[in-house]
């Protein structure tokens, strides 16, 4: 293991020399050992309610491999950072094949919150990235609530007594939602293989009381590449038109071996809104109403159509819930929905003198019969590329803007509008093409790591840090964006991200992102050039 340390003076200190007169990253010594690049699992957490990520997590690995589960530094003290982002990876003598996956259970536990268990299949070298919630019992998003309780299970996987939990409504909502597993179901995962002992049932309800009631549901409001019942026919990709609520439950034992499938169906309800419209028959949802329902299995991302539930009315309440029947551990949606298109239009980028340009530009969707805006967000416009429209209503013709303003330093040096394409039709993924010939490219940022060595010894390249990560972050906002990568093997890289003229926070690993002990805050880019000198005996044969 190496150590540098970051100066900005060009003096000379033995054993290392890192020398540079605009060294945005100062004063720090960094430890470097290469880190695992080959079959990294990253987890980013997040708070959906914006709470603070909790500091004090307990964080185990489960599962077949688990024994064989490393941080990226080949090491077994695994920690979120302060990101709230955990890695880890599989051990370089572990087998990562289709045929031999790499299985294992991410699981993090905190007070107070529901427990993460997250499975994962590695098949190849591939990074795989997951985003994933964690859920305050005590402060959820609005839209939410969230319970757990406990049972029993003997060895052969079937249940001891009834096992349910029941959600206790928010103060500014008195919905419910349960799950209840009768006695003598029998329990088995994936594999079929009998999930026995302690158990542990979590459930998550979601209500359509508040503004954006698929905030919180799997897709927000998109199923994809819907499932028909029975084995029918796909039923494409539907767009949520009205929702009831939906309820995600999950089942584990004291090893986290996941329950998958159920021996027989389970029940479950959950109160809803009397304000729901029906849209089938254009009126608020009655007594005997059906509800088309929908299942998502997170660990496959697989819809499937299911038996719809009904809507019942509580003679001593009044209130009405939703009453369907589980067959699987999944996540379960009641709604109606539309029909729409998978992909299309699709534009591509004509003319342009971008080449390996790294950031985005703004791109508005028109609606050309209406000229109204339906959506706005970034995209690549490196020449020939392809931009490509999701997820919208059928029979619909749409046209792609785009603006000089990009998603790294705002308006260029035209601003405003640049281009405006020809008319696309939802569905159609015939490319339309969008000249850009008038977008000029901007200024250039190039950075290299200049590894130099005394007289009479030369550069030992498989000595060098594999990789040295960068992000950057508007001066005190923490808002960290990925900048460059440089390797051993490629230390000159480009990046059009940066304005000289501007300051920035900057920060970088060697770790693969696991932890960034480099930091330099409120540094002023003065020129389009970084170089960083590093002289070290270490490096040199």
């Amino acid at each position: 293991m190496m150590t540098i340390r970051f100066g900005c003076c060009c003096l000379v200190a033995l054993p290392v020399v890192l020398s540079t007169c605009q060294n945005p990253l100062e004063g720090v010594v960094l430890k470097i050992k290469d880190p695992i690049q080959q079959g990294v699992v990253e987890c980013r957490f997040y708070d959906p309610a914006g709470n603070p990520l909790p500091n004090v997590n307990e964080i185990i690995m489960a599962g077949p491999d688990s024994k064989q589960v490393v941080t990226t530094l080949n090491t077994n003290r695994f920690r979120i950072n302060a990101d709230g982002n955990l890695l880890v990876a599989a051990s370089p003598l572990a087998s990562l094949t289709a045929q031999t996956p790499f299985r294992f259970t991410t699981v993090v536990a905190a007070e107070n919150y529901l427990t993460v268990v997250q499975p994962f299949s590695l098949t190849g070298p591939s990074r795989v990235t997951r985003t994933i919630r964690r859920i305050n019992l005590l402060k959820p998003p609005k839209t939410l609530t969230a319970a757990r309780s406990f049972g029993q299970a003997t060895a052969d996987g079937t249940v001891s007594g009834t096992f349910d939990v029941t959600t206790a409504g928010q103060p500014s909502s008195i919905d419910q939602a349960t799950v209840s597993i009768r006695s003598g179901t029998r329990l088995t995962d994936r594999d079929d293989q009998a999930v026995g002992g302690k158990l542990k049932m979590a459930i998550i309800h979601t209500n359509n009381r508040e503004s954006n009631p698929t905030s919180q549901v799997p897709g927000s409001g998109i199923m994809s590449a819907v499932n028909g019942k029975n084995g029918k026919f796909s039923l494409g990709t539907l767009r949520i038109s009205s929702i009831a609520g939906s309820v995600t439950f999950e089942v584990y034992n004291d090893t986290y071996q996941l329950v998958k499938k159920l021996s027989q169906p389970v029940s479950w309800s959950m109160d809803i809104n009397p304000a729901t419209i029906n849209r089938k028959t254009g009126k608020a949802v009655q007594a005997g109403d059906s509800i088309p329902l929908y299942s998502y299995d997170a660990v496959t991302s697989r819809w499937q159509e299911e038996t719809p539930g009904v809507v019942v009315r509580n003679s001593q309440t009044g209130t009405l819930s939703y009453q369907a029947q589980a067959t699987d551990v999944a996540a379960y949606v009641a709604a109606w929905s539309e029909s729409i298109c998978d992909v299309g239009p699709v534009f591509k980028v004509a003319n342009s003198k971008f080449s390996n340009v790294d950031v985005n530009y703004l791109c508005k969707l028109i609606d050309a019969t209406t000229g109204v805006q339906v959506s706005s967000f970034y995209a690549n416009v490196n020449n020939n590329a392809l931009i490509r429209i999701y997820n919208q209503s059928r029979g619909r013709t749409l046209k792609l803007q785009i603006y000089d303003e990009t998603d790294a330093w705002g308006k260029g040096t035209k601003g405003g509008l640049i281009a405006g394409s020809a008319v696309g039709t939802t569905c159609d993924q015939t490319p339309v093409a969008i000249n850009l010939s008038s977008l000029p490219v901007p200024p250039v940022m190039k950075l290299e790591f200049n590894f130099s060595c005394p007289a009479g010894m030369k550069l030992d390249e498989a000595s060098l840090p594999a990789e040295i990560r960068t992000q950057y972050s508007e001066p005190g906002k923490e808002a960290w964006r990925d900048l460059i990568t440089a390797t051993r093997t490629q230390r000159k890289v480009s990046s059009y991200k940066l304005k000289v003229g501007r300051k920035y926070d900057f920060r970088a690993s060697t770790d693969g992102g696991a932890s960034w002990p480099l930091r330099q805050n409120d540094y002023l880019v003065d020129k389009p050039e970084w170089v960083l000198k590093i002289k070290m005996e270490s490096y040199c044969k």
